[in-house]
């Protein structure tokens, strides 16, 4: 999977374990070259039983550069307890246009 610099993809996080009900803080972070480019909170996202899914605007996926994004999700529950997804890389490239309006 690649983000396109210019689209608005959406990042879903499946919790197998975890209702997605008792989640009342959640944060996804990107981060490229180790410093952090973009966060969306909870109240950002779409949710279900079992996902939470964040959709980038054109904005978003314009603040990215064109080389590896790493990827992940804090999240903690109403009783304190706190976890996250393990993180993950994507690569960011090019939408071949030189403007986006």
């Amino acid at each position: 999977m690649e983000i396109i610099r210019g689209t608005t993809p959406i990042l879903i996080f499946t919790f197998s374990e975890v209702n997605v009900s008792d989640i009342t803080v959640a944060v996804l972070t990107i981060k490229q070259n180790g410093t952090t480019i973009l966060t969306k909170d909870l109240e950002d996202a779409t949710t279900a039983a079992h996902t939470i899914s964040w959709q980038l605007s054109q904005t978003d996926t314009l603040s990215l550069n064109c080389w590896t994004a790493n990827v992940f999700c804090d999240w903690k529950l109403a009783n304190g307890v706190r976890g996250a997804s393990s993180p993950f890389n994507i690569g960011v490239v090019s939408s071949g246009v030189s403007e986006v309006i």
